[in-house]
């Protein structure tokens, strides 16, 4: 019989992510200030909350190909004027989809198209 590792994902779920960025740091300190994610200095590698990953520089930015990701975050309208503040693209403002949940899409500092979630009620 075997176990289950509590601290190993789950089949299927995504686990390492890596983002191509054009100034590593830059980069860094953006998804730093704002989603929170923990970086390591010089900044190449982060942990977000069930990920952890590493910015990279040996490939183009997915500026509108390849696979969307999508951040949760507490404040649609804060979080955008974060991202405006720190280098970033507002490329869709927020929509409300299906009534529950708040989207809207941007390009981190190298490009990379980025969606946004926020559940429940716009604040």
């Amino acid at each position: 019989m075997t176990t289950h590792d509590e601290t190993a994902p789950e089949h299927g779920q995504l686990c390492y992510l890596q983002i191509p960025a054009t100034d590593i740091a830059h980069s860094a300190e953006f998804y730093a200030r704002i989603f929170g994610w923990r970086t390591d200095s010089p900044g190449s590698g982060f942990e977000a909350p069930g990920l952890i990953g590493q910015w990279i520089d040996d490939r183009a930015p997915a500026v509108d190909a390849g696979p969307l990701a999508w951040i949760n975050v507490a404040d649609i309208d804060d979080t955008l004027a974060q991202v405006a503040a720190h280098g970033g693209d507002v490329v869709e403002p927020p929509s409300l989809d299906d009534g529950v949940r708040w989207l809207a899409s941007i390009h981190d500092p190298a490009g990379n198209l980025v969606g946004l979630v926020q559940l429940g009620e716009r604040r």
